[in-house]
């Protein structure tokens, strides 16, 4: 499988390192990563100023821009092959319910996936992790599956993973996002905020929608009465 790799915690940040090492193994991969932390960027985009990119190695770049820069200009020029995927993390610090909403994790998988590339974001649930390896180990689980899985052409996986010192054999569950607690108790599917929290690898397919047909006809009403 070819997979374009990118993050949003920096190119020399041990998460995403692990997991290109990890793919490496058994994949082709080209990792294209911003030069310093750029957590909380979500979707964010350059575009007033110039994006200055540079070599670490072969198949690996930094550029001084946001996760959503690295995925376009990766997929646009750089990247030497055309990705079966786009992966985004292995982020420290849970991408759970409204959190994901500033994630720039999140941000670049939504990014591949706009672009019609298949698209997963990793994410772990602890903030002080030093070992990556685990979190590597379940992504190239799921990618040696993922051909199985009929995804909606507009959804990504977010995925994210408990802590390894505390869950040593944790499942995969599918789950939703948390949203607010009332509509949370109304489904049998689990929620990522308290899925995880019970140890599990939680899995959501996520979208992100600019229409809300919901209200459509409470607003033409609306503009009715001007």
């Amino acid at each position: 499988m070819k997979i374009l790799l990118t993050n949003d915690d920096g190119y020399d940040h041990p998460g995403i390192n692990s997991l290109f090492e990890e793919l490496s193994k058994h994949h082709e991969v080209f990792m294209m990563a911003p030069d310093t932390n750029r957590s909380g960027f979500s979707s964010a985009l350059t575009f007033l100023t110039p994006i200055t990119e540079q070599k670490i190695k072969e198949n690996v770049y930094k550029i001084d821009g946001t996760p959503v820069d690295c995925v376009r200009l990766a997929l646009e020029e750089f990247c030497p092959f055309v990705p079966d995927l786009v992966v985004s993390g292995i982020n420290p610090g849970p991408n759970i319910g409204h959190l994901m909403l500033y994630s720039g994790t999140v941000g670049a998988a939504i990014q591949g996936r706009d672009l019609k590339y298949p698209s997963i974001a990793i994410s772990v649930s602890s903030f002080e992790i030093s070992d990556y390896s685990f979190a590597s180990k379940v992504v190239l689980n799921i990618l040696e599956n993922i051909t199985d899985l009929n995804l909606s052409e507009k959804s990504i996986l977010n995925v994210n993973v408990p802590d390894h010192n505390l869950f040593k054999q944790p499942k995969m569950k599918v789950t939703k996002t948390f949203v607010d607690e009332e509509a949370s108790s109304d489904d049998e599917i689990e929620d990522d905020v308290s899925s995880l929290e019970s140890g599990n690898i939680t899995i959501s397919p996520i979208k992100i929608s600019t229409f809300d047909k919901v209200n459509l006809k409470a607003v033409d009403t609306w503009l009715g009465k001007f």
